[in-house]
């Protein structure tokens, strides 16, 4: 087996977020996230729950509440999951200050 046949490599940033204690269990990190209210468009790493590949661009379920730890931007789910955000998609789609929540 090749190394390419083992998949997409973790990027250094998700590595160095997925060391970190953000004092809440974390389902998968997203890079290159979109706000496309009310969900999140990126690609996955990391995904706890064994949904996504590694790499896969995913939408997540509708987002309840975003909390901040540590400059990153957590993301929680109507289904619980908690999604955190390494990085935005340039071109100024991170529009996560724009929602209300209840």
């Amino acid at each position: 087996m090749s190394e390419g046949d083992l998949g997409p490599s973790i990027p250094a940033a998700v590595v160095m977020a997925m060391a970190m204690d953000f004092g809440m269990p974390i389902t998968a990190y997203l890079l290159a996230a979109v706000d496309s209210p009310p969900i999140l468009m990126g690609t996955v790493y990391g995904d706890t729950t064994g949904r996504f590949r590694e790499g896969a661009s995913i939408r997540t379920s509708r987002i309840t509440s975003v909390d901040f730890v540590n400059g990153y931007a957590i993301c929680q789910t109507i289904a619980g999951s908690r999604y955190l955000i390494v990085s935005w998609a340039p071109g100024g789609n991170n529009l996560y200050m724009n929602r209300i929540y209840h």
